[in-house]
């Protein structure tokens, strides 16, 4: 059980901020983050009556020189609690390296180690050739393979993804509305789409924010059945930052909630004061 909980955990927030029409436009609003922010986010697993505090995840960005040039290097790093390592140990690391003005990623890279299975995905984007090649190994396949993969504009990797979701101008969106969405995962492009499903104002452990709803599909697999659908929101602001996820799994169901934002690019704008009460 606890090893379904923990393989989910990174899986979950790595898919957070692609409820947005990022294939539907290439027109990008004001950038919604920028060098020096940190989102720290917690994962509950519930079972019943009973939610586990099962792990973290953390984001980061960072300016980094690669191949003589500085590119902006985005860091996801997930890992289980210290209380459960005894049980399921995760310590799971996503990296990704892309073009400053474009965010189309340059060099992506998965390290994870979940219990007793591990992946290791290296992979260069060369979008003048339309291609990435995309080294891979993991515990089910040790023996070291190169794969070249036919790539468009549009292919992004996990991290990327996420980082130029977040700043796509969606304002035209009615609820309802389907949306595909194409990424790069493991060697694979998978096709999903999202469906836009509002506004909604809510609390969490932070405040209360105004927050905008999405549901993408996911991938099915071992963790997540075919036709489920997670529910995200997003604060409705320039920043764009995931407050609160909800799936469902093969056995119960996953939170994951923002516990922490620092190095910001705007105001946190929807963040709903609580008047003061006048005795």
């Amino acid at each position: 059980m606890m090893k379904v909980i923990l393989r989910s955990a990174f899986v979950l927030v790595l898919l957070l901020s692609t409820a947005v029409r990022a294939q539907h436009s290439s027109t990008t609003k004001t950038r919604a983050f920028k060098v020096g922010e940190v989102l720290e986010f917690e994962v509950y697993y519930n079972w019943g009556m009973i939610w586990a505090n099962a792990g973290w995840v953390n984001f980061s960005v960072e300016e980094k020189e690669l191949n003589n040039k500085i590119l902006l290097h985005f860091v996801g790093e997930g890992e289980s609690k210290h209380n459960w390592d005894w049980f399921y140990k995760v310590r799971d690391k996503y990296e990704s390296y892309c073009d400053s003005a474009t965010l189309r990623p340059v060099k992506y890279n998965r390290n994870s180690h979940d219990g007793s299975d591990w992946v290791y995905n290296d992979v260069d984007f060369n979008f003048k050739k339309n291609q990435a090649i995309a080294y891979f190994k993991s515990k089910d396949f040790p023996k070291e393979r190169t794969d070249t993969l036919k790539i468009n504009y549009s292919t992004f990797d996990p991290m990327t993804m996420i980082y130029y979701a977040r700043s796509i101008n969606y304002e035209s969106m009615k609820v309802g509305e389907e949306m595909p969405i194409t990424i790069f995962l493991d060697n694979k492009i998978y096709y999903r789409k999202i469906v836009y499903a509002g506004k909604e104002t809510i609390k969490t452990d932070l405040g209360t924010f105004k927050c905008i709803k999405f549901k993408p599909t996911l991938i099915p697999g071992t963790i997540f059945k075919e036709g489920d659908a997670m529910t995200v929101w997003v604060t409705d602001d320039d920043n764009r930052i995931p407050v609160q996820v909800f799936t469902p799994i093969s056995v119960g169901s996953v939170k994951v909630y923002l516990k922490k934002a620092s190095g910001l690019a705007y105001k946190m704008s929807s963040k709903v004061e609580t008047p003061v009460t006048k005795k």
